[in-house]
């Protein structure tokens, strides 16, 4: 009996594991599919709730790559599992202060993304960088709640 907890351990050990590996799949998955594949995670920021009533606290993300090839940031946006199909309006932009440049997307009229934004590049060595993103739940004559997220000077290399 003691031969088969041993065993039974032993597998659930690798079971985790391997659920591990699964869970974090999807960052290294949505750079290469929308960033590029020479895009790996650096980080991501919180959208918050600045307006409303209902709704979670963070209604969504900014996931932040790098390329050390392209020497480009990329960024997506997208809502929380909870609000996929209830948000609308989603945003997000990159800027380099140091290298005058940067991108956005969603913020352009007409842009109504649901599912996510992006992705945005900035050319970037050796500079921090400003991350932006946004989103809306409800409809546009009925606003439930609104997300924001700004971080300057972050992601410096």
């Amino acid at each position: 009996m003691q031969k088969f907890r041993a065993v039974l351990a032993a597998s659930t050990v690798s079971v985790a594991a391997l659920a591990g590996m699964v869970a974090t799949a999807p960052s290294a998955a949505a750079a290469t599919s929308l960033c590029g594949s020479s895009y790996g995670y650096v980080g991501k920021h919180a959208m918050t709730k600045v307006s409303g009533k209902e709704g979670p606290r963070t209604g969504g993300y900014v996931y932040v790559y790098y390329s050390a090839k392209t020497k480009k940031n990329c960024a997506i946006s997208k809502p929380v599992p909870q609000l996929r199909g209830k948000a609308w309006g989603l945003g997000v932009g990159l800027h380099s202060p140091t290298y005058k440049d940067g991108g956005s997307d969603g913020y352009a009229r007409g842009q109504v993304y649901t599912r996510w934004a992006g992705p945005v590049y900035v050319k970037s060595p050796h500079a921090c960088i400003t991350v932006t993103g946004d989103m809306n739940t409800g409809t546009p004559g009925h606003l439930r709640a609104h997300y924001e997220v700004l971080k300057k000077g972050v992601h410096c290399d």
